[in-house]
């Protein structure tokens, strides 16, 4: 409980009048000697450290006027109560200070706390705002790769598609070519056989017609005769081959090959190779496919004319054999 104001002077003023009666009591006794007045104040504890002593009456004074010791003691007991009262202001003005600093202080801290709850609130929103924006991104970032990887795809599959359908359309193509040049090669592979065969018969009449009109003449022919037989026989095997060679693509007309061909009775082509090359190894080829391909080849007028082993001059220009 905290002593009020008036509690605390009104405790003053009864223990000066106490101190009164004693000190007057005291001086009726003329043995005893007087002894100092001692005051006393009712303070709140709390105020104990703040408060200081009354200061004590003169020791020297001398207590013969009566009339002075009780005005005395009164006027020290309101001017402690007047300090005592002035303390306890104080006191009270501290402690209302301090109470208002410390609401000042709570409210600060108050306002701290809910600016520093404001700032998480916006941090949190803020970093929920950025995992969204990035969570944003990722789907974004995500949604274009699958966009982008669906049209490679595509992509893929049509080229995929394209380079199969043009395959398959050059495969047709190839097939329809090879088709129309086997057609064509046989073709060509018939009417050769039909030329071959009509000039073997052709060949064969005449062969026969040399014959007998050779036959006839055999008494009066003589070693000259047959040599001429052989030179008209060789220009008939050099026709021969003129007709059934194909000619390569820029060949010089002075080039010239020498043949050697075995040839069975009939005329068939056994082998050939050239003996004497032109120098130009697709003129010497193309001459011996061309033996081949005029197989069998015409027989002598006289079949005393015919040897198995010949050598032909052949040449684009027969002239260069002469």
């Amino acid at each position: 409980m905290i002593a009020q104001p008036r509690h605390l002077v009104q405790a003053a003023i009864l223990h000066a009048i106490l101190f009164f009666f004693l000190f007057v009591g005291v001086q009726c006794h003329q043995d005893v000697e007087p002894v100092p007045v001692v005051q006393g104040v009712l303070i709140d504890p709390n105020e104990l450290k703040n408060l200081k002593p009354p200061t004590p009456p003169t020791p020297d004074k001398k207590p013969d006027d009566a009339n002075e010791g009780p005005q005395q003691i009164v006027k020290d007991t309101d001017v402690v109560a007047d300090e005592a009262k002035q303390k306890q202001e104080k006191a009270a003005a501290e402690q209302k200070k301090l109470d208002d600093q410390k609401a000042e202080e709570q409210k600060q801290a108050e306002a701290r706390a809910a600016e520093e709850q404001k700032q998480k609130e916006e941090a949190a929103k803020a970093e929920e705002l950025k995992q969204q924006q990035e969570a944003q991104k990722q789907a974004a970032e995500q949604a274009a790769a699958l966009k982008k990887k669906q049209q490679e795809e595509e992509a893929k599959q049509k080229a995929e598609a394209a380079a199969a359908a043009a395959a398959d359309e050059q495969r047709k193509k190839e097939e329809q070519l090879r088709k129309e040049a086997q057609e064509e090669q046989q073709a060509q592979a018939a009417a050769e056989a039909k030329r071959k065969q009509a000039e073997q018969a052709q060949r064969e009449a005449e062969r026969r017609k040399r014959a007998e009109e050779l036959q006839k003449q055999l008494g009066a022919e003589s070693a000259e005769l047959t040599a001429q037989m052989q030179n008209e026989w060789a220009a008939q095997l050099t026709a021969a081959l003129q007709q059934a060679w194909a000619r390569p693509p820029g060949t010089d007309q002075t080039l010239k090959a020498q043949l050697q061909m075995v040839l069975a009775q009939n005329g068939t082509v056994q082998s050939a190779k050239v003996v004497g090359t032109s120098g130009n190894v697709a003129f010497d080829d193309s001459v011996v496919r061309a033996a081949y391909r005029a197989s069998p080849m015409p027989l002598p007028r006289d079949p005393s004319a015919f040897v198995p082993n010949i050598n032909i001059c052949f040449s684009p220009n027969p002239r260069n054999c002469q």
